[in-house]
Protein backbone atom coordinates (compact mmCIF):
# COMPACT_ATOMS: atom_id res chain seq x y z
CA UNK A 1 0.00 0.00 0.00
CA UNK A 2 2.36 2.59 0.96
CA UNK A 3 5.12 1.62 -2.39
CA UNK A 4 1.34 2.10 -4.35
CA UNK A 5 1.12 5.84 -2.86
CA UNK A 6 4.49 6.47 -3.32
CA UNK A 7 4.18 5.55 -6.84
CA UNK A 8 1.48 7.24 -7.15
CA UNK A 9 2.55 10.74 -5.92
CA UNK A 10 5.47 10.57 -7.99
CA UNK A 11 3.57 10.12 -11.28
CA UNK A 12 0.87 13.20 -10.09
CA UNK A 13 3.68 15.52 -9.55
CA UNK A 14 5.86 14.80 -12.75
CA UNK A 15 9.10 13.31 -11.67
CA UNK A 16 12.12 14.21 -10.35
CA UNK A 17 11.40 17.84 -8.95
CA UNK A 18 12.69 20.33 -6.77
CA UNK A 19 11.58 23.89 -5.03
CA UNK A 20 12.24 27.08 -6.53
CA UNK A 21 15.26 28.60 -4.66
CA UNK A 22 13.18 32.26 -4.90
CA UNK A 23 9.25 31.44 -4.52
CA UNK A 24 9.03 27.40 -4.04
CA UNK A 25 7.02 26.19 -6.52
CA UNK A 26 8.35 23.04 -7.94
CA UNK A 27 10.28 23.31 -10.81
CA UNK A 28 12.09 20.64 -13.01
CA UNK A 29 15.53 22.14 -13.65
CA UNK A 30 17.68 25.12 -12.29
CA UNK A 31 17.61 26.70 -9.42
CA UNK A 32 14.96 29.09 -10.11
CA UNK A 33 11.33 29.06 -12.19
CA UNK A 34 10.85 31.66 -15.19
CA UNK A 35 9.35 33.99 -13.32
CA UNK A 36 11.53 34.44 -10.37
CA UNK A 37 14.72 34.63 -13.22
CA UNK A 38 12.38 37.61 -15.41
CA UNK A 39 12.23 39.40 -11.73
CA UNK A 40 15.60 39.41 -10.95
CA UNK A 41 16.67 40.13 -14.81
CA UNK A 42 14.72 43.33 -13.96
CA UNK A 43 16.34 44.17 -10.53
CA UNK A 44 19.97 43.67 -12.47
CA UNK A 45 18.77 46.11 -14.86
CA UNK A 46 17.46 48.37 -12.54
CA UNK A 47 20.80 48.43 -10.23
CA UNK A 48 23.00 48.83 -13.66
CA UNK A 49 21.03 52.44 -14.59
CA UNK A 50 21.47 53.15 -10.74
CA UNK A 51 24.96 52.44 -10.92
CA UNK A 52 25.69 54.59 -14.60
CA UNK A 53 24.02 57.30 -13.17
CA UNK A 54 26.23 57.55 -10.69
CA UNK A 55 28.80 56.97 -12.80
CA UNK A 56 28.27 59.97 -15.03
CA UNK A 57 27.46 62.26 -12.27
CA UNK A 58 30.76 61.56 -10.55
CA UNK A 59 32.09 62.26 -13.49
CA UNK A 60 30.30 65.56 -14.05
CA UNK A 61 31.10 67.04 -10.80
CA UNK A 62 35.10 65.90 -11.61
CA UNK A 63 34.85 67.65 -14.95
CA UNK A 64 33.39 70.88 -13.10
CA UNK A 65 36.04 70.44 -10.30
CA UNK A 66 38.72 70.29 -12.67
CA UNK A 67 37.22 73.19 -14.79
CA UNK A 68 37.39 75.62 -11.65
CA UNK A 69 40.56 75.10 -10.51
CA UNK A 70 41.41 76.79 -7.13
CA UNK A 71 43.57 77.65 -4.10
CA UNK A 72 44.79 74.45 -2.32
CA UNK A 73 46.19 75.56 1.25
CA UNK A 74 47.63 72.79 3.13
CA UNK A 75 48.26 73.36 7.04
CA UNK A 76 47.66 70.59 10.14
CA UNK A 77 47.11 73.40 12.02
CA UNK A 78 43.40 73.88 11.93
CA UNK A 79 43.28 77.32 13.60
CA UNK A 80 45.82 78.55 11.25
CA UNK A 81 44.17 76.86 8.09
CA UNK A 82 41.17 78.43 8.94
CA UNK A 83 42.56 81.66 9.27
CA UNK A 84 44.40 81.41 6.04
CA UNK A 85 41.31 80.58 4.25
CA UNK A 86 39.19 83.20 5.86
CA UNK A 87 41.79 85.65 4.82
CA UNK A 88 41.93 84.37 0.91
CA UNK A 89 38.45 84.19 0.52
CA UNK A 90 37.86 88.06 1.97
CA UNK A 91 40.16 89.06 -0.55
CA UNK A 92 39.98 86.55 -3.84
CA UNK A 93 36.37 86.39 -3.68
CA UNK A 94 36.03 84.94 -7.53
CA UNK A 95 39.23 82.64 -6.75
CA UNK A 96 37.86 78.98 -4.37
CA UNK A 97 39.43 77.97 -1.69
CA UNK A 98 40.25 74.53 -0.85
CA UNK A 99 41.78 73.13 2.00
CA UNK A 100 43.11 69.76 3.91
CA UNK A 101 45.16 69.10 7.19
CA UNK A 102 47.13 66.33 6.14
CA UNK A 103 49.28 65.10 3.59
CA UNK A 104 46.44 62.42 2.01
CA UNK A 105 44.23 64.69 1.64
CA UNK A 106 46.20 66.97 0.26
CA UNK A 107 47.68 64.48 -2.42
CA UNK A 108 43.95 63.17 -3.22
CA UNK A 109 42.82 66.86 -3.88
CA UNK A 110 45.38 67.30 -6.63
CA UNK A 111 44.82 64.18 -7.92
CA UNK A 112 41.04 64.57 -8.08
CA UNK A 113 41.08 68.71 -9.33
CA UNK A 114 42.48 71.03 -11.11
CA UNK A 115 44.61 73.23 -8.43
CA UNK A 116 45.73 76.53 -9.68
CA UNK A 117 48.22 77.43 -6.47
CA UNK A 118 49.49 75.30 -3.67
CA UNK A 119 50.27 76.84 -0.41
CA UNK A 120 51.93 75.19 2.43
CA UNK A 121 53.24 76.16 5.90
CA UNK A 122 57.12 74.99 6.75
CA UNK A 123 56.51 75.48 10.58
CA UNK A 124 53.76 72.51 10.23
CA UNK A 125 55.03 69.22 7.52
CA UNK A 126 54.76 71.72 5.11
CA UNK A 127 58.74 70.95 3.40
CA UNK A 128 57.40 67.13 3.48
CA UNK A 129 54.23 68.07 1.35
CA UNK A 130 56.49 69.99 -0.66
CA UNK A 131 58.80 66.59 -1.33
CA UNK A 132 55.90 64.77 -2.08
CA UNK A 133 54.56 67.31 -4.99
CA UNK A 134 58.03 67.77 -6.15
CA UNK A 135 58.69 64.21 -6.10
CA UNK A 136 55.26 63.00 -8.35
CA UNK A 137 56.04 63.56 -12.35
CA UNK A 138 52.31 65.23 -11.69
CA UNK A 139 53.05 67.67 -10.28
CA UNK A 140 56.23 69.03 -10.67
CA UNK A 141 55.47 72.14 -11.92
CA UNK A 142 52.71 73.48 -10.05
CA UNK A 143 53.20 77.02 -8.25
CA UNK A 144 53.67 76.36 -4.66
CA UNK A 145 53.65 79.38 -1.91
CA UNK A 146 55.38 78.31 1.54
CA UNK A 147 54.57 80.13 4.81
CA UNK A 148 57.28 80.22 7.89
CA UNK A 149 58.26 81.80 11.00
CA UNK A 150 61.75 80.83 10.17
CA UNK A 151 64.42 83.21 8.03
CA UNK A 152 67.22 80.45 8.69
CA UNK A 153 69.02 80.41 5.31
CA UNK A 154 69.26 76.92 5.14
CA UNK A 155 65.46 76.83 5.66
CA UNK A 156 65.06 79.48 2.82
CA UNK A 157 67.63 77.61 0.43
CA UNK A 158 66.03 73.93 0.97
CA UNK A 159 62.50 75.79 0.16
CA UNK A 160 63.69 77.25 -3.09
CA UNK A 161 65.47 74.43 -3.97
CA UNK A 162 62.78 72.50 -4.29
CA UNK A 163 60.78 74.98 -6.83
CA UNK A 164 58.75 77.06 -4.07
CA UNK A 165 57.77 80.57 -6.29
CA UNK A 166 57.51 82.65 -2.55
CA UNK A 167 58.09 82.43 0.48
CA UNK A 168 56.45 84.49 2.85
CA UNK A 169 57.57 84.94 6.48
CA UNK A 170 55.15 85.31 9.15
CA UNK A 171 53.10 86.72 10.93
CA UNK A 172 51.91 88.15 7.27
CA UNK A 173 49.20 91.23 7.34
CA UNK A 174 46.30 89.99 5.38
CA UNK A 175 46.63 92.32 2.62
CA UNK A 176 50.49 91.33 1.94
CA UNK A 177 49.29 87.72 1.83
CA UNK A 178 46.78 88.83 -0.59
CA UNK A 179 48.45 90.40 -2.95
CA UNK A 180 51.12 87.70 -3.26
CA UNK A 181 48.71 84.97 -3.92
CA UNK A 182 46.98 87.61 -6.61
CA UNK A 183 50.43 88.10 -8.36
CA UNK A 184 50.94 84.67 -8.22
CA UNK A 185 48.04 83.79 -10.09
CA UNK A 186 47.50 86.54 -12.21
CA UNK A 187 51.20 88.28 -12.50
CA UNK A 188 50.31 91.57 -10.77
CA UNK A 189 49.50 92.69 -7.48
CA UNK A 190 46.18 92.93 -6.12
CA UNK A 191 45.24 96.44 -6.87
CA UNK A 192 42.72 96.30 -3.33
CA UNK A 193 46.13 95.96 -1.35
CA UNK A 194 48.17 98.43 -0.68
CA UNK A 195 52.05 97.87 1.14
CA UNK A 196 51.98 97.79 4.67
CA UNK A 197 53.92 100.97 5.20
CA UNK A 198 51.87 104.09 4.36
CA UNK A 199 52.91 105.52 0.56
CA UNK A 200 54.43 108.86 0.95
CA UNK A 201 53.13 112.10 -1.21
CA UNK A 202 55.84 111.55 -3.53
CA UNK A 203 54.05 108.38 -4.91
CA UNK A 204 50.89 109.92 -5.87
CA UNK A 205 52.89 111.19 -8.96
CA UNK A 206 51.23 111.41 -12.31
CA UNK A 207 52.09 107.76 -13.99
CA UNK A 208 55.10 109.85 -16.26
CA UNK A 209 57.26 110.29 -13.65
CA UNK A 210 56.80 107.58 -11.55
CA UNK A 211 60.06 105.37 -11.97
CA UNK A 212 59.16 101.55 -12.27
CA UNK A 213 61.99 99.90 -9.80
CA UNK A 214 62.50 95.31 -10.12
CA UNK A 215 63.80 94.84 -6.33
CA UNK A 216 65.52 91.26 -5.98
CA UNK A 217 66.83 89.74 -2.96
CA UNK A 218 66.61 86.58 -1.07
CA UNK A 219 66.40 87.65 2.36
CA UNK A 220 62.78 88.62 3.06
CA UNK A 221 63.33 91.20 5.93
CA UNK A 222 66.12 93.15 3.79
CA UNK A 223 63.80 92.97 1.03
CA UNK A 224 61.00 94.52 2.62
CA UNK A 225 63.22 97.41 4.37
CA UNK A 226 64.83 98.12 1.11
CA UNK A 227 61.21 98.51 -0.59
CA UNK A 228 60.11 100.83 2.23
CA UNK A 229 63.32 103.02 2.06
CA UNK A 230 62.60 103.23 -2.08
CA UNK A 231 58.82 104.07 -1.41
CA UNK A 232 59.68 106.85 1.44
CA UNK A 233 62.31 108.66 -1.03
CA UNK A 234 60.96 107.97 -5.12
CA UNK A 235 57.82 108.64 -6.48
CA UNK A 236 58.34 104.71 -7.72
CA UNK A 237 56.22 101.82 -8.36
CA UNK A 238 58.40 98.76 -6.75
CA UNK A 239 58.16 95.02 -7.93
CA UNK A 240 59.79 92.41 -5.58
CA UNK A 241 61.15 89.03 -5.80
CA UNK A 242 63.32 86.78 -3.93
CA UNK A 243 65.18 84.61 -6.47
CA UNK A 244 66.39 85.57 -9.56
CA UNK A 245 64.74 82.67 -11.56
CA UNK A 246 61.66 85.06 -10.70
CA UNK A 247 63.38 88.45 -11.46
CA UNK A 248 63.75 87.22 -15.08
CA UNK A 249 59.97 86.28 -15.40
CA UNK A 250 58.86 89.82 -14.04
CA UNK A 251 61.73 91.30 -16.60
CA UNK A 252 60.06 89.71 -19.57
CA UNK A 253 56.69 90.78 -19.14
CA UNK A 254 56.65 93.77 -17.28
CA UNK A 255 58.25 97.22 -18.17
CA UNK A 256 60.90 97.85 -15.86
CA UNK A 257 63.31 101.10 -15.43
CA UNK A 258 65.75 99.61 -13.25
CA UNK A 259 66.97 96.97 -11.34
CA UNK A 260 68.11 96.56 -7.99
CA UNK A 261 69.22 93.11 -7.31
CA UNK A 262 71.19 91.47 -3.96
CA UNK A 263 74.80 90.08 -4.94
CA UNK A 264 74.96 87.09 -2.19
CA UNK A 265 72.09 84.77 -3.42
CA UNK A 266 71.74 81.10 -3.62
CA UNK A 267 71.65 79.65 -7.26
CA UNK A 268 72.59 82.79 -9.18
CA UNK A 269 74.04 85.68 -7.50
CA UNK A 270 73.71 89.10 -8.38
CA UNK A 271 77.11 89.28 -10.65
CA UNK A 272 75.20 85.99 -12.86
CA UNK A 273 72.03 87.94 -12.90
CA UNK A 274 73.67 90.98 -14.12
CA UNK A 275 75.22 88.44 -16.96
CA UNK A 276 71.71 87.29 -17.80
CA UNK A 277 70.33 90.24 -18.04
CA UNK A 278 73.24 91.55 -20.97
CA UNK A 279 72.94 87.99 -22.64
CA UNK A 280 68.77 88.81 -23.18
CA UNK A 281 68.69 91.51 -26.34
CA UNK A 282 65.88 93.48 -25.09
CA UNK A 283 66.80 93.34 -21.60
CA UNK A 284 70.55 94.55 -21.48
CA UNK A 285 69.85 98.32 -21.84
CA UNK A 286 68.28 98.41 -18.42
CA UNK A 287 70.57 99.83 -15.59
CA UNK A 288 71.15 96.89 -12.87
CA UNK A 289 72.54 98.34 -9.67
CA UNK A 290 74.01 95.35 -7.45
CA UNK A 291 73.51 95.75 -3.64
CA UNK A 292 75.83 94.18 -1.13
CA UNK A 293 76.98 94.24 2.63
CA UNK A 294 80.72 93.32 1.65
CA UNK A 295 83.74 95.36 2.43
CA UNK A 296 86.06 92.75 0.58
CA UNK A 297 87.48 94.45 -2.02
CA UNK A 298 88.36 92.29 -4.11
CA UNK A 299 84.28 91.80 -4.69
CA UNK A 300 83.99 95.52 -4.87
CA UNK A 301 86.41 96.05 -7.69
CA UNK A 302 84.60 92.69 -9.36
CA UNK A 303 81.43 94.49 -9.49
CA UNK A 304 83.29 98.01 -10.75
CA UNK A 305 84.61 96.00 -13.67
CA UNK A 306 81.50 94.75 -14.78
CA UNK A 307 78.42 96.21 -17.00
CA UNK A 308 76.53 97.08 -13.38
CA UNK A 309 75.17 100.70 -13.30
CA UNK A 310 76.94 100.86 -9.91
CA UNK A 311 76.71 99.12 -6.30
CA UNK A 312 75.04 100.60 -3.18
CA UNK A 313 74.79 99.47 0.46
CA UNK A 314 72.25 97.19 2.05
CA UNK A 315 70.18 96.76 3.38
CA UNK A 316 70.41 100.26 5.39
CA UNK A 317 70.53 102.26 1.92
CA UNK A 318 72.46 105.47 2.74
CA UNK A 319 71.55 108.49 1.55
CA UNK A 320 74.08 108.68 -1.53
CA UNK A 321 72.84 105.38 -2.59
CA UNK A 322 69.25 106.54 -2.77
CA UNK A 323 70.92 109.85 -4.71
CA UNK A 324 72.36 107.38 -6.96
CA UNK A 325 69.94 105.25 -7.40
CA UNK A 326 67.66 108.71 -8.18
CA UNK A 327 70.09 109.96 -10.47
CA UNK A 328 69.99 106.52 -12.48
CA UNK A 329 66.93 106.50 -13.06
CA UNK A 330 66.56 110.30 -13.87
CA UNK A 331 68.89 109.41 -17.32
CA UNK A 332 66.82 106.87 -17.77
CA UNK A 333 64.20 109.33 -18.42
Amino acid sequence: MIRRGTSENRNRTGGNTRPCAGCGRPIKGGLYCAQCLEKFRERAKVQTERMETLRNNALRKLAENRADGGILIVNNDERNLSITKIVLERGLPEDKIITANNPLTAINTLVSRDVDLVILDADYNGLDMLRRIRDDERFKDLPVMMMSGSTRREIVADVFALGVQDYITKPCAPQDLIARVNKMLNGKEASATAPTTAQPAAAKTPAKTTFRILLIDDDIFDLRQERDLLNNRLPCQITTAQSAAEGMRILEDQPIDLVLVNLDMPFVNGLRFLALVNNNVKLRNIPVIIMTDTRDFAIISEINKSTAAGHVKKPNISEDGLAFIESTLRKRR
